[in-house]
């Protein structure tokens, strides 16, 4: 698990620096042509937001890998160590089950667009290019959740994110806050 952990951290890291990295150059060139030339692309401002989301999605797995994804702890840090354990589990469970029904909906929709073969109006690009980046980053936050689900049952706190010393490695680590 952990070899798969990399590997996902790997390619997490990679689509965050590449589509952050796209937005940023096709941002820039949009605003030089407009303000320098005069001019400008048609597909630009899409490609801008679309790359910004995708990095941003792609970021939504990490973000559950360090426990910085939004999620309500209140009741968990409120009720005690006693009860840290099975909360997490549950909160980890739901979170793994709603995520599967998304990636589900999501691939069938992905199917969809595939099948309907539509293409983006002012980029030529098939539909389903745009929205692929869903069911990929649906597939991350559930192997995430996965994998937080026994490093959470090992933790002598029931806290998958503050986890003793000498878990494996690729496995969460401790918030950045």
């Amino acid at each position: 698990m952990s070899v798969l952990l990399r590997l996902i951290d790997r390619i997490e890291t990679f689509g965050m620096v590449f589509f952050f990295s796209a937005a940023l150059v096709v941002g820039t060139a949009q605003v030089v042509a407009r303000y320098g030339f005069n001019t400008g692309v048609v597909w630009s401002e899409q490609a801008f937001v679309y790359f910004t989301i995708w990095a941003a999605l792609i970021g939504a797995s990490r973000a559950v890998r360090d426990g910085l994804h939004v999620r309500v702890d209140v009741l968990v840090n409120s009720l005690g160590a006693r009860w840290r354990r099975p909360l997490e589990i549950f909160g980890l469970l739901v979170n793994l089950v709603f995520c599967a029904v998304l990636l589900y909906a999501a691939i069938g929709y992905t199917d969809f667009l595939i099948m309907v073969g539509t293409r983006n109006v002012d980029s030529g690009v098939p539909e389903w290019v745009t929205y692929l980046v869903t069911p990929l980053f649906l597939a991350l936050m559930c192997v995430r959740y996965l994998a937080l689900l026994p490093v959470t049952i090992r933790s002598p706190s029931g806290d998958p994110w503050h986890a003793a010393a000498g878990t494996e490695p690729g496995m969460p680590r401790p918030p950045a806050h």
